[in-house]
Order: structure tokens, then sequence, then C-alpha cells
């Protein structure tokens, strides 16, 4: 154990104290070479096929005139963000204007950089996808503030992305005009009598968030020192909350972040239907703490967003809500969306919660963490790869000591765990209240007090549950394991589909797991529907 502890130890610290900061956006300063053709060219070049593609007579030359008048608009755009002075100048000094910004045009005075979606590393995710159309696909990038500073709530830490489409229009008289639509808002575009998709890139946005972003290079951090992180603990929106769409949540497990969901978002971000229907909440988390603390503050923190929601319009949709849940994140939405009545309590507790011996501050946690009202808006809840029972990996040696290395909040090592507390041994942990407090790891385990007290309260029945399950392709199902979860734990009943799938504990990554969530989302919308009827 010595000689193991003396070769991670130097890659350890590096990892703790690495702080790098964020990688900057592409920036414009002189036109690129490949796009040096005159403007007046250009814009002759986009007038022309933009006529073709105006005249539904002339359909069977619509594909090489799309071609041709993306590509000239290409060169154009690089052209309009290079260089010195606004949007506007810039706009002028080639010989067009930019329309007003609307519902569904961005407006580029709320953006730090707008730039050619081409330009973002689409290795980020495992798939390019993109939809062939008129315009030139594009990324708006806000920037916020980093990861530890405080910034407007619902907003991404370090920036918001903006998926977008630039066309060059030419159906009205003077100087053609420049439109940015919201690709996640508008699909199509009116050229003339016809009716054509716009172009996009529907991964760009995506990547390069996570290309930005220190969330994901926080995980270690975010498990040892979960005190430092806590104040990012918190529902951020993708897009702004809109009352006409039902919200997916996602919830993430140990040593990660949301970016352990950016694949299936890669995979959703494509279908119209999941467009026009859904918005996607990311719920993000210290994973240091023990899930059924996590758990406290996921409802805390789900209560005033759905408050704030309210404020914005009915909540018909806000409560259709479905709930993705991945590894650890599975424990916090599952106790979450159950009344508790007295387990949770019992399992630690052996006297009332009025005759306790603590703070009026640590009986108000003791209740909001055991005695608690389950949150009332998911009506779906999908499961992917949740050790509903434990996992025998949190007791072997190695993540013992990992265990022991985190430093738990001050909330928990003071306020609940107080001196008080801890000299009855009646009260916290039974008999033994020398007994260490659980870590995050430790309370995966399969004999820990509230995984076990979780699995005495049966699934809400007012809840349609899925789960979605790794057997790393052996095929081997009910004696198959996910590499961290075997299936005896992950496994959980009555659901109303399992669906085992050839991958390890990295489920959201998995293509089947993703075709699998759009079939249940697909669902979730047909029985919506028969709910309002």
């Amino acid at each position: 154990m010595t000689v193991l502890l003396q070769r991670i130890a130097p890659w350890f610290v590096a990892v703790l104290l690495c702080q790098c900061g964020a990688p900057q956006p592409p920036q414009c300063h002189r036109v690129p070479r490949e796009s040096r053709t005159p403007a007046a060219a250009l814009i002759d070049e986009a007038r022309q096929n933009w006529a073709v593609l105006a005249n539904t007579a002339r359909r069977g030359e619509w594909e090489p005139a799309r071609s041709r008048y993306n590509a000239a608009v290409a060169k154009l755009f690089d052209q309009l963000r290079c260089g010195p002075n606004g949007w506007n100048t810039r706009a002028a000094a080639i010989g067009t204007r930019i329309a007003a910004p609307g519902p569904e045009q961005l407006d580029l005075a709320n953006l730090d950089v707008l730039f050619p979606a081409s330009l973002v590393n689409g290795k980020v995710v495992r798939a390019h996808k993109t939809t062939d159309g008129v315009g030139v696909p594009l990324v708006g990038w806000k920037k916020t503030t980093p990861v530890g500073q405080k910034r407007e709530k619902y907003h991404l830490p370090n920036g918001l992305p903006y998926s977008a489409t630039a066309i060059l229009s030419f159906d009205r008289p003077g100087a053609p005009v420049w439109q940015f639509a919201k690709r996640w808002k508008k699909d199509n575009a009116r050229i003339g009598s016809a009716t054509h998709t716009l172009a996009a890139d529907w991964s760009a946005a995506n990547a390069f968030y996570w290309q930005m972003c220190e969330l994901d290079d926080l995980k270690i951090q975010n498990v040892i020192l979960p005190d430092r992180y806590m104040e990012e603990s918190g529902v951020y929106f993708i897009t702004p909350y809109d009352p006409e769409k039902i919200p997916v949540v996602f919830v993430h497990g140990l040593v990660s972040s949301p970016d352990a969901f950016k694949n299936l978002i890669n995979e959703l971000a494509p279908e119209p239907w999941f467009r026009r229907r859904y918005q996607i909440w990311l719920y993000n988390y210290p994973t240091g703490n023990p899930w059924i603390f996590s758990s406290m503050k996921f409802r805390e923190l789900m209560r005033e967003t759905c408050a704030y929601a309210r404020t914005k319009g009915h909540d018909r949709n806000l409560n259709r809500m479905v709930v993705v849940s991945h590894s650890m994140g599975g424990l916090i939405t599952r106790s979450s969306v159950t009344d508790p009545k007295s387990v949770f309590y019992d399992a630690n507790y052996t006297k009332p919660l009025d005759q306790l011996k603590v703070s009026a501050e640590s009986r108000e946690l003791i209740r909001n963490a055991a005695l608690y009202q389950p949150l009332t808006e998911p009506e779906r809840v999908v499961f992917l790869a949740v050790p509903h029972r434990g996992s025998p990996m949190a007791t072997l040696r190695p993540a013992v000591w990992i265990s022991k290395l985190i430093r738990l909040p001050k909330t928990l090592t003071i306020e609940l765990f107080d001196n008080t507390m801890l000299a009855m041994g009646d009260v916290v942990q039974g008999d033994d209240p020398s007994q260490r407090l659980p870590t995050s790891i430790n309370s995966l385990s399969p004999a820990n007090r509230a995984t076990i007290a979780l699995n005495r309260l049966a699934l809400p029945r007012n809840i349609v549950f899925h789960s979605v399950i790794g057997d790393r392709g052996k095929c081997n199902t009910p004696d198959s394991s996910d590499g961290v979860v075997p299936y005896w734990s992950s496994h959980v009943t009555p659901v109303a589909s399992e669906k085992i799938v050839p991958c390890n504990h990295s489920v959201p990554d998995s293509p089947a797991a993703a075709e699998e969530l759009k079939r249940i989302l697909r669902l979730h919308l047909v029985s919506s529907l028969n709910t309002e009827n």
C-alpha cells in the first residue's frame, strides 16, 4: 500500500493543484486568405443562387445552387466577422446590413464572439451531427464567470453557447440583409415562394462549451474538496426557460459533472421533435458529499428553480418533467421523488427529532435530509447504471483510502454532526458515535444505512420509471456488471422498461442508450398528449 501511495501521490497532487484557465474563443483580426474574394463578386454570386432557391420551378437546380450560395456566404461572413469596428460598420463596409434581433434572431450586441462552427474541435463529442441546408452554421458565445464566481442564476459557468445559422437575404430591395437564426428555435428559411431547411451543426456549440468550461476539469477536486465547490451546486439552463417546453433534468454521478451527458445531448439536439417540445436543465453538484446530503440540496435547488419557472408562465409542462440520472445521481433522484416517511430517520436516530439535544440549525438540517416532502414535478424518471443497492467497489481498499481524503463541508461536520450529537451513542450511528462520517464513496457501500433504507421504500406509483443498464457487451444478465455496478444492484422494480446495453458504466456515452432515451421521450410526448385530451 505504501508503494502504491508513493506512485500515485505526485499525480494526485498535480490534479488537485492544477487550476488552468479556460481557453479563449476564436478571434479574427484579419480576413482569412481563402475568403479575400471581393465582396461585390461574392454578393453577386449569392444573389444569383438565391434567385434559383426562391423559384420552385427550378427545384432540380436547388442542390448545386445551395452549395454555391453557402460557399459565397461563408466567405462573406469571414469578411463580416473579422477586423476592427462593430458589426454594423463591418456589414456596411461590404455592402450589407444586419437584421434587427428578434425571438428567432440572435442579438449580436449580446455576444462576445460569433464564429463558424467549422472552427470547433468536433472530437469533444463522439459523433458529429449536422443537417444539410441553406446557410452557414455558426457558434455564438457569451462569456459568464468562471467556476467559483457568482453569476446570474441558471447561467452556465464560463459562458453561454448558441447554435446559429447565418443567411444573407435578398428578398427586399437595397443592400442584402444578414439574418442569424437561433437554430434551436428556427428550422426553416423562407426564400421567395420556397421553404428551405436551414443548415445546422448540432455538435459544435455543445462541443465548444465543454472546451471552454472548467466543470469537467474539476472532477477530482469536486470529490476531495466538496466544500470548495458547493457554490456551484445548482441548475443550469442550456437555453432560456420556456413554459411551452417540458424540462429534461440531467443529474450526473460520482467523479463527474454535467459533461457526462454531452454525448446524449449531442444525439438529442438534431431531433426536431425534441427541440420543439423539450428543454434541457443540467444539475451540478460536488460529488464528495454523501448522496443523501446531495439529495437534500437537489430538492432545495429544484424547488427554487421550479418556483422561478412558475413566474414565467403556466406550469403544465413543468409538471411533466423528466429526470435522467446516472450512477449516484440516480440515488439522489430516487430519494428526492420518494416519500421517505420515517425510514431514513429511523435508520440513523433512535429518539424523536424534538428530543435530540442539538442546535435548531442541526434539527432543521436533519428534518430536510430525512423527513422531507418529495418533489412533485417529475412525471418520469430514467435511471442510467444506478447502484440502487450500492456498489461493491466502494468497499475496496483504494476506494476506502480515497474516501479518507475527502474533506466534507462544514454543514456536515459542524452543524449536523456537532459535538453534542457525537456524544450521544443512541442518537447517531446507533451505539457507535465514533464511526467516521459517510462520504460519497462509502455512502455507496451496500452496507450503508441510507442505501439500505432507500431500498425499503417502494418506487412511487405516480411516476413512470425506466432503467438502462450496461453489461459490457457480455450478454450475461442477470450475472452481468457494467464494471462498477453489478446487475443485482442496478436492477429495480417495478419499471416500465429495462434496457440492457453493450457498454460499461459510462452508459450516457452509449449509442444504444441514446436511442432508448429517444424512445422514452417520444413515449412521454404521446402520454402527455393523452393526458391533455
